[in-house]
């Protein structure tokens, strides 16, 4: 029978697109039903997309998309690590076209609204696999199977938390989709579409990225290596031009990332990531057996005891998947099928060499010549690669399969039944339900025991996969959780420090310190307003790192620090923190709060210690002191000090250490000053000096922040470590911050060039 999924064989090439849209309709609703089941409980609001995506991810996009929505730009945002160069994160996906669209519909996105924005890519990238698949003359089965693979097989159930790999991996079969329309029929318009997904890709700047573009552009080479010689010189003309507007529009939109995020990165903790921090997330032989044994490693039950971490190393696709690789043979006597299959194969091979990372030399000798691999630490993200090569094989494989053939069919589900059962009995939670997809695998060799059409044995074939899914992949082990952000929303002790803060904050905020507590507490204060010393991300300011040494998430251990030891806590002291905010977790060193502060609240999360003698937001210190540009600061002497008459002036480099002394020999009046505005990017404050004077004020000191007092330029001295600081005229003047992220840019390019 004929399913609109046919060939042109006299010229090897697919038909026209008109053709194969109309013939996507009944497999694409198939599909979206898929969707749908697999993911009911988190479309629903029973359940959240789990993990870094609430905790890490969430926060940071409603930040970019809720400040958008009232007219601020989100350029830094003042609630994580004391300040955060927000436009400059690779994971912040401010400059994600889809997701920031979708999450711009409301003012105040839910955590449903997102995991739908997140959800809704993956089905995007369900949908242009299964079309790709169509292209290469796949069958609905085939075709079905490989998107389905794509949308919930191995890491793409498994690492459902990181947010930004799963939007760049949700891209990728659309980028190999209009690859693959491109060089059938190149065109300007083909070529720009070809661009506009690849920069899209892009805009997540993280690993899976940066290996989909460098599979992209290997696939890419292929595909124009197959088609250049039958290519006509006008066609050939139109690839050669259509590549130029390609790269020209994914530079349009990937390149105001990729610029900002190099700015940040060259003065952030991690220039550079050592090869010895990639073994923890590298994967070894072990990683395989959850392709075969889902549990094999105790991912579901028991002490997990694989590699990496039991998300990293999840593989398993189903056991229909896997058994259509039989396939394989028939797909690679179709000359059609061979150069994809092959290409696939190969890229099997080198993601399975770089996955594993430290414990093979590929690894090693691709970090040491491949430009940018040293700024990432997981081999493991090469499991999405993985993914999306299993997908193309397993739907063109599948496709080969006779589904009316009554031999064949019996094969695979008795096989696919006896396998469902062992994995089944290796298991005490979830039991019952494998046993059922066991069962549902027998029923459906029963009920084709006849020859019928491929639509009906496509349709039981796909039931079972959707089952082996639920009751493995997407049982809720590592794909949801219950709604932690609406919790901590509405916890006590954040409404206790909300209405605090708010009541005595005036026009600058005063911050918090967490110690102990959940993750929720890093990024989740941004929901509730509250501005805080710790955050949850990766990349820190390295100045800020190197002087408060904030951690990456409340997961990692309190890092000793001198410069804010207790009892005196210093720099919490300088930088406005008014409340501490203890956990009672048991997995973490035990901290005792300074013996100055008072505990104003206490429940079974976590206790609120106040401290009441911390410094104003605005210094007018009459006193400078300096230290040089490469001296350490001594601590005993910088936590005895008194910063309400004494500034240090802790220069960034040797011009600003000579322009330090030379605004100090003037610079020796008292200036007050107060906020009149305060915005994420901008402080205006009110300023009277009799003699020419010193401002310090509580917020950090990094590039792209400039000061002007009555609109001309102002010079910002680096104070007390991380602060800005600046030496205001005499007189009565309007003193503006304003953080700049072009200038940013400029400061960065300054700081590499010297």
């Amino acid at each position: 029978m004929d399913y609109g999924w046919s060939r042109n064989s006299d010229n090897n090439q697919d038909l026209p697109l008109i053709s194969a849209t109309f013939s996507l309709r009944r497999p694409f609703l198939a599909l979206c039903a898929i969707w749908g089941v697999l993911y009911l409980q988190v479309l629903t609001g029973h359940k959240v997309l789990p993990w870094d995506a609430m905790d890490e991810f969430y926060p940071t996009v409603f930040f970019n998309a809720h400040n958008l929505r009232l007219g601020i730009a989100p350029w830094w945002n003042p609630y994580i690590y004391s300040g955060f160069p927000q436009i400059a994160d690779p994971q912040g996906m401010l400059f994600s076209p889809l997701l920031m669209a979708w999450m711009l519909l409301r003012q105040s996105p839910s955590p449903l609204w997102f995991d739908w924005g997140v959800l809704l890519h993956l089905l995007m990238g369900g949908t242009a696999m299964l079309a790709l698949l169509r292209r290469y003359g796949a069958n609905a089965f085939g075709s079905l199977l490989g998107a389905t693979v794509f949308m919930a097989g191995g890491v793409a159930a498994a690492r459902l938390e990181h947010t930004p790999d799963m939007i760049a991996y949700a891209y990728a079969p659309v980028v190999l989709l209009a690859m693959r329309t491109f060089f059938t029929m190149p065109s300007m318009g083909r070529g720009c579409l070809m661009g506009l997904a690849a920069g899209a890709m892009v805009t997540q700047l993280v690993q899976i990225s940066y290996l989909l573009a460098l599979a992209a552009l290997l696939y890419a080479l292929a595909e124009m290596g197959s088609q250049w010689r039958p290519y006509t010189a006008a066609s050939r003309r139109q690839c050669l031009i259509g590549t130029v507007v390609a790269v020209a529009c994914a530079l349009v939109i990937a390149a105001p990332q990729l610029l900002f995020s190099w700015a940040f990165m060259s003065m952030s903790n991690r220039t550079a990531v050592p090869l010895a921090a990639s073994a923890g997330a590298s994967l070894d032989l072990s990683a395989f057996i959850s392709m075969f044994a889902p549990n094999g490693l105790h991912t579901f039950q028991g002490t997990y005891d694989g590699p990496a971490s039991l998300v990293e190393s999840y593989l398993y696709i189903g056991v229909v998947p896997m058994l259509s690789l039989f396939g394989m043979a028939r797909a690679l006597k179709e000359r059609k099928l061979r150069r994809p299959v092959i290409f696939f194969i190969v890229l099997t091979v080198l993601a399975t060499l770089y996955v594993m990372g430290t414990n093979t030399p590929f690894y090693r000798w691709l970090y040491t010549w491949l430009p940018g691999l040293t700024h990432f630490r997981r081999p493991a993200d090469a499991a999405y690669l993985l993914n999306l090569a299993f997908a193309v094989i397993v739907g063109l494989c599948a496709a080969q399969i006779d589904l009316q053939s009554r031999d064949e069919i019996t094969l695979l589900l008795a096989c696919t039944a006896g396998w469902l059962a062992l994995i089944a009995a290796q298991m005490h939670e979830h039991r019952f339900g494998l046993f059922g997809c066991a069962a549902l695998a027998a029923l459906a060799l029963w009920r084709l025991r006849k020859p019928g059409s491929e639509w009906r044995a496509t349709a039981w074939l796909i039931a079972v996969l959707v089952v082996d899914y639920s009751g493995l992949n997407l049982n809720g082990r590592f794909s949801a959780m219950n709604d932690t952000t609406r919790v901590f929303q509405r916890s006590k002790a954040v409404q206790y420090l909300q209405k605090d803060l708010n009541d005595n904050a005036g026009v600058m905020p005063w911050r918090i310190a967490t110690q102990n507590t959940s993750t929720t507490w890093d990024n989740g204060v941004v929901l509730s307003g509250l501005s805080s010393t710790q955050g949850y991300n990766p990349l820190r300011i390295a100045n800020y790192q190197h002087w408060y040494a904030p951690r990456e998430s409340s997961n990692a251990h309190r890092i000793d620090n001198p410069l804010n030891a207790s009892p005196d806590y210093t720099l919490d002291k300088l930088l406005g923190v008014k409340f501490l905010v203890m956990g009672h977790r048991t997995d973490l060193q035990a901290v005792s709060p300074p013996s100055t502060y008072t505990r104003v609240f206490g429940d079974e999360d976590v206790d609120i210690w106040r401290n009441d003698d911390t410094y104003p937001h605005v210094l007018n210190p009459q006193h400078a002191m300096f230290v040089a540009a490469d001296q350490p600061m001594d601590a005993s002497t910088f936590s005895s000090t008194n910063f309400h008459d004494t500034v240090w002036l802790t220069p960034r480099d040797e011009e600003d250490s000579r322009n330090d002394r030379v605004a100090a020999a003037t610079c020796t009046g008292q200036a007050a000053a107060h906020a009149t505005r305060w915005e994420p990017t901008q402080a205006t404050m009110a300023v009277h000096a009799s003699h020419a004077g010193w401002l310090v004020v509580d917020d950090l000191d990094f590039a792209g922040w400039r000061a002007q007092i009555d609109g001309v330029p102002l010079p910002i001295h680096r104070a007390n470590g991380m602060f800005r600081a600046v030496c205001v005229p005499a007189g009565d003047h309007e003193l503006q911050f304003t953080f700049h992220p072009l200038l940013m840019v400029a400061d960065a390019w300054s700081h590499r060039r010297t």
